[in-house]
């Protein structure tokens, strides 16, 4: 049995010309992959993985060292055609992306073995050309267990039969070596269930060589046959797979105790009857409607709400009407200004805005900009956040004839991930930069002094201060971005699902920041997340929202355990 992929010495450094600093993603790399074999590679968020599989796909060159795959000899003065032949010998699942044709499941595949023949992605007209192709689809379809589903609808399937669609079209390439890149991450458990068994299959019938990057170790142990642990751009450990995993997990800082809610009778948030229809839509095709009903939550001071469940099923709308980025067809969403008061967040105008400095909010797709001062990330957001700096700011608008009322909407703009946030300016005839004509910075230094206790909170050194963010780690990052949020006098946090890409050794250390920050103020946080570690070591209670409907609310090993077990349905 010989070896599909040989990596010797790859090295790969990145100029970041903006910081005046070198970066080394990878460092004298070297491994091989034998045919059959699935080897995975484990290692902390910002050890090199991704940027390896970059190399190995042909989407950048590397610095030194030697890449050969299936007769294919790679080196850092190839020509780019050479680099693309590499694609052509490896299929690459990246289990974010879901965008395919709006057609059956078997076309898609039939399009894909299609390109094989012609260089194109379509469906042969000519029946004896398509039926050919359709035996072969269907032999893959049987390889990833969709068979029974050939005729439905891409759209319209679950996200994991979606990943296996996707799959089945990288087999269809007849690749020498699958790259799977973090597989089922982001998925919720079910989902990831369903793909790690459908790459299992694949293997032992296919035969084919794999090489899997993922942080998590349930996965290396499910799928691989050994196991290489990467390091700072450094291959450091290489062996069976539980024995590298216990030495990467060696770090790990045990679980801080969660404190007892304080505040248990007083609300801040209160969801009031809300109800809310939503269309889901890929590609502009209606996939199905689901409907909230009667949604009726009430979530005492300093608790921290664990929100669970399918994907696609309502958890993300609900966080974006705790938000006020959509508004409910009936009810109200209420978050407490006073000791007795409470605003309307879905209704614009200078309450809302109160609220909604007491809202910090980190969304799935957020992040820092690499190349900002974090001393500059913490002035811009306590602007943009702090209830007295805010006023300060409407005082100004109201000089130019600007409302609350577009003041309101300026400031939920401000709290949407930085993409969405630039396209809804742009429809009002905008440019990011008018946030920061309204609303001045803190001056560095009282920023610092704002942030100090809340640095010191989430286990930051003060010199994290003066760096620039592309020096801090994933884990950083999160535990910034929770910093600058507390400092902004935020009493309430909305985490939707921003713990992915991060490893457990860093996770660990977040979940105990947060923690620690609600023993310390007492902050209230909502979590979203499909790392069902996370909700039960984290949270005080959990809800479990399915196809729109709280299904069960309670102790979080109880719905946890409820939810793997499919006991909700």
């Amino acid at each position: 049995m010989g070896a599909t992929l040989q990596v010797q010495g790859l090295c790969k450094r990145y100029e970041l010309s903006k910081i005046g600093k070198e970066l080394v993603a990878l460092d004298d790399v070297s491994f091989k992959v034998e045919e059959g074999e699935t080897l995975g590679i484990i290692g902390r968020s910002g050890a090199g993985k991704t940027t390896l599989l970059r190399m190995l796909r042909g989407y950048e060159k590397f610095n030194e060292g030697v890449v050969e795959m299936d007769g294919v000899r790679v080196t850092p003065d190839s020509p780019w055609s050479e680099y693309r032949m590499l694609r052509q010998k490896t299929a690459f699942h990246l289990q974010r992306s879901f965008a395919l044709y709006n057609i059956s499941v078997i076309d898609n595949v039939i399009k894909k073995l299609r390109a094989k023949q012609t260089g194109l992605e379509d469906v042969p007209e000519i029946e004896d050309e398509y039926e050919e192709l359709k035996e072969e689809a269907f032999k893959i379809l049987d390889l990833v267990g969709l068979r029974d589903k050939w005729d439905h609808l891409y759209t319209i399937l679950s996200g994991g039969d979606k990943q296996r669609v996707l799959l089945a079209r990288q087999l269809a390439k007849e690749p020498s070596l699958l790259l799977l890149d973090e597989p089922g991450t982001m998925s919720d458990p079910l989902t990831r269930e369903y793909l790690l068994d459908t790459v299992r299959r694949v293997k032992e019938r296919a035969n084919i060589s794999i090489l899997l990057i993922s942080h998590m170790p349930e996965v290396h142990r499910y799928l691989c046959d050994r196991l290489l642990m990467m390091d700072k751009g450094k291959i450091v450990e290489e062996g069976d797979t539980e024995t590298v995993i216990k030495h990467f997990l060696a770090p790990i800082e045990p679980v801080k105790p969660l404190a007892p809610i304080k505040g248990e009778k007083n609300a801040v948030v209160w969801i009031d009857g809300a109800w809310k229809k939503y269309d889901m839509v890929t590609h502009h095709t209606l996939i199905r409607t689901i409907e909230m009903q009667d949604i009726n939550i009430k979530i005492p001071r300093g608790e921290i709400l664990g929100i669970i469940g399918p994907s696609a099923m309502g958890k993300t709308v609900l966080m974006r009407l705790l938000g006020g980025f959509e508004k409910p067809d009936r009810g109200h969403i209420l978050i407490r200004i006073g000791t007795v008061d409470f605003a309307n967040i879905a209704e614009y105008g200078k309450r809302s805005i109160e609220a909604r400095s007491k809202l910090g909010i980190i969304h799935q797709e957020f992040a820092l900009p690499p190349y900002q001062l974090v001393q500059d990330l913490f002035a811009r957001k306590i602007g943009l956040k702090k209830f007295e700096m805010i006023k300060q700011a409407m005082a100004k608008a109201k000089e130019f004839g600007i409302s609350d009322v577009t003041m309101d909407v300026l400031l939920r703009l401000a709290d949407l991930p930085e993409a969405e946030a630039k396209g809804r300016l742009r429809e009002l005839g905008l440019e990011i930069d008018v946030l920061d004509d309204l609303f001045p910075k803190l001056p560095v230094r009282e920023a610092f002094k704002a942030a100090e206790p809340y640095l010191k909170a989430v286990n930051l050194p003060e010199d994290i201060f003066t760096r620039y963010i592309s020096e801090t780690s994933v884990g950083e990052e999160i535990r910034l971005a929770i910093a600058t949020l507390m400092a902004s006098n935020c009493e309430i946090l909305l985490l939707d699902e921003p713990f992915g890409d991060v490893d457990p050794i860093s996770l660990r250390v977040v979940t105990n920041s947060l923690k620690e920050l609600n023993r310390e103020f007492g902050t209230t946080m909502l979590v979203v997340s499909h790392q069902l570690d996370v909700i039960r070591e984290l949270t005080h209670e959990v809800i479990l929202i399915d196809e729109g409907v709280v299904a069960m609310r309670g102790k979080p090993d109880e719905v946890c355990d409820a939810f793997i077990e499919r006991r909700f349905k």
